[in-house]
């Protein structure tokens, strides 16, 4: 990135930050609350070690919650992924930084390591090693990924949070209760309190975001900190849940894995680009600091830093590979995975043969392959959801829509009847809710209009003229549909939708639209083309708004299992009950796929595994990695 442009680019969110005058410094752990409320510093890193700061930027807080992703990477390179995820999950959980924990059913892990609950977990993994201690490890490691000496821990906000830390404690001795703990409770938290308790400037955190950029290897000072396969690990959880109940929004208009610490501390990651830092200890309402939010959201706009923008994805591989034979074996390696069941409640799903097994591709070139089934047609079902909320956009803006549904992954399942508690908005456009609530913000004065304005553009997506209905899964819809029906009344309940029976019944029908595999594939090409089909060159959507319904699709796509499947698998995806789920990889292709025998959270079993084979041969993942595996500290290679 030229060093100019990232210093006019710094200039700018410096003096928009500048003007952000709202918040209040933490109280709830007493230290903190002396912090000066009018600091303000951000800073950059690129991966060619240049670095560029403005404001504060020597002055040192404590790190608090940005101490998480390292921890997390620390345990990741000592323990491997297995293990770790023995004792933490992957998923959004919608809830604040400290909530008293929501365990994972089945599994009593909390739900990711970005919360409290997870970071203290994770903390319980990092273990002396030789003559070092946990705590020495730990000071060890912010050194080298912010390119110091060393640093230290600030002692009286140390025992300041020890002092106070009884919502932490709680946590811990649930989590001990539910034996997510081994060593002894006060031991944990001691670690926990110090290492939320190191010094670090906003210079410092800057290279230390620049470190995770650069595949773990500190810029500035050459030396690897952390292996690099366990990098895009941290990457994911960052942009799914570094900011608990503001990580989607976040991830919709700024679209960067992102951190922050209730010091007002903040880091976002551009992979392969830079590390961006921000210090201003005035939080908003969810503990993230109001002016270091409007520096990163300004940062990622102005140099084009959205993980799911034309910019991110002109940085993508584009290899030469055999797709027919890629799908092809993908498609013989899922075939006889015997794990899922057809969808029961709607009875005309029901009758769907559970052998059927499509595979399709699409490039945005217009390459295609199909393997299996690709030509049988089945409903979309909830794959539709992101593209009646790209018609919706495209009619109403971003603004107007997102009155009345949230951008939030809740960790829900997607038929839940829950609400957001702060605004009684859906959480997200992609549950059942949300896009009931989409469904009621297309354009028309009657119920013939509407529709026909959502097969029609659901056709532009597809390369076809306009999409058809099945009338008889639309029946089934309907008379199945009493708990959709529930929400529908209660958005008209809270004032999100006006007339709940037109909303229900557009819904109803766009979950009933005739696609095949094949189709769904260009239906998600469109979407990594840019908003323009590449069959047909038929514009679809706005190129502005693509990155939003790719960022959704990301934290949300998959309801409650979006954040294990960003993990697996790591791209944008969304899927049906009806069997049917799509992956979108921006600036390169479209894969989708049919199988209907779908998990207990509705996505199709064989789908995702032959979806994330291909998406591991063609090297697509967001976040992929060079996977060149080295230990903590050694000196990276030329």
């Amino acid at each position: 990135m030229p060093s100019v442009k990232m210093k006019l680019a710094l200039a700018q969110a410096y003096e928009k930050a500048r003007a952000e005058t709202g918040g209040q410094v933490a109280d709830y752990i007493p230290e903190l609350a002396t912090a000066d409320p009018d600091l303000l510093a951000v800073a950059a890193c690129s991966v060619d070690g240049s670095v560029e700061a403005l404001g504060d930027a020597a002055h040192e807080f404590t790190i608090q919650s940005i101490s998480k992703p390292f921890a997390y990477a620390l345990a990741l390179a000592d323990h491997g992924a297995e293990a770790v995820h023995r004792k933490v999950g992957v998923e959004p959980t919608g809830d604040a930084f400290n909530s008293i924990i929501r365990l994972e059913k089945g599994t009593n892990r909390p739900q990711n390591p970005m919360i409290n609950a997870g970071a203290i977990a994770v903390t319980s993994m990092i273990q002396p090693r030789g003559k070092q201690s946990a705590l020495d490890r730990m000071l060890e490691l912010v050194a080298l990924a912010a390119g110091r000496d060393r640093v230290q821990v600030d002692l009286p906000v140390n025992l300041s949070e020890k002092e106070s830390g009884h919502r932490n404690r709680a946590i811990a001795h649930l989590m001990k209760h539910f034996r997510m703990l081994d060593a002894h409770v006060d031991e944990i938290l001691d670690l926990y309190f110090q290492q939320c308790s190191i010094l670090v400037s906003c210079r410092d955190l800057a290279v230390m975001a620049a470190t995770l950029a650069n595949q773990g290897v500190n810029p500035v000072t050459g030396k690897r900190v952390f292996p690099a396969q366990v990098v895009p690990s941290v990457l994911t959880v960052m942009l799914t849940c570094g900011l608990y109940d503001s990580a989607g929004e976040f991830a919709y208009h700024a679209g960067l894995p992102a951190k922050s610490g209730v010091s007002g501390g903040m880091i976002g990651v551009s992979p392969g680009d830079a590390g961006l830092a921000a210090f201003a200890p005035r939080l908003d309402k969810r503990g993230h600091s109001v002016a270091g939010m409007c520096a990163m959201r300004d940062l990622s706009r102005s140099l084009e830093l959205h993980s799911f923008g034309t910019r991110a994805s002109d940085r993508a591989s584009h290899s030469p590979i055999d797709l027919g034979a890629t799908l092809a074996k993908a498609h013989a390696a899922a075939q006889d995975d015997p794990r899922g069941e057809v969808a029961s409640y709607i009875p005309d799903l029901a009758e769907a043969d559970p052998q059927l097994f499509g595979l399709a591709i699409c490039t945005i070139d217009g390459q295609e392959a199909q393997a299996g089934d690709a030509d049988t047609p089945f409903t979309l079902q909830a794959a539709a959801n992101p593209f009646t909320y790209a018609l919706a956009l495209g009619a109403r803006g971003i603004e107007s829509l997102h009155r009345r549904v949230g951008f939030e992954p809740s960790g829900n399942p997607f038929n839940a009847i829950m609400f957001d508690p702060a605004t009684n908005r859906p959480f997200n456009p992609l549950s059942n809710a949300g896009a009931i609530a989409t469904c009621a913000l297309i354009p028309g004065n009657d119920s013939t209009t509407r529709l026909n304005h959502v097969l029609t553009g659901l056709g532009k997506f597809a390369g076809q003229p306009r999409m058809n209905v099945d009338l008889r899964v639309l029946l089934a819809e309907r008379e199945a549909g009493e708990r959709n029906h529930a929400i529908a009344c209660l958005l008209r309940n809270f004032d999100v939708i006006h007339d709940e029976q037109a909303a229900l019944d557009l819904y109803l029908q766009q979950c009933s639209v005739i696609v095949t595999t094949r189709q769904l594939a260009r239906m998600g090409a469109t979407l990594a083309a840019g908003g323009s089909n590449p069959i047909t060159k038929a514009h679809a959507i706005e190129s502005a708004y693509v990155k939003h319904v790719l960022a959704l699709m990301y934290t949300c796509g998959l309801h409650d299992g979006s954040g294990q499947f960003a993990f697996d698998v790591g791209v944008a995806a969304k899927s049906g009950i009806s069997g049917g789920l799509l992956a979108v990889v921006p600036g390169r292709f479209a894969i989708a796929a049919y199988s209907p025998r779908v998990d207990e959270k509705g996505t199709s079993v064989r789908g995702a595994q032959a979806i994330g084979s291909v998406i591991a041969a063609l090297d697509a993942k967001l976040f992929a990695s060079d996977r060149t595996s080295t230990h903590l500290g050694q000196q990276s290679g030329s």
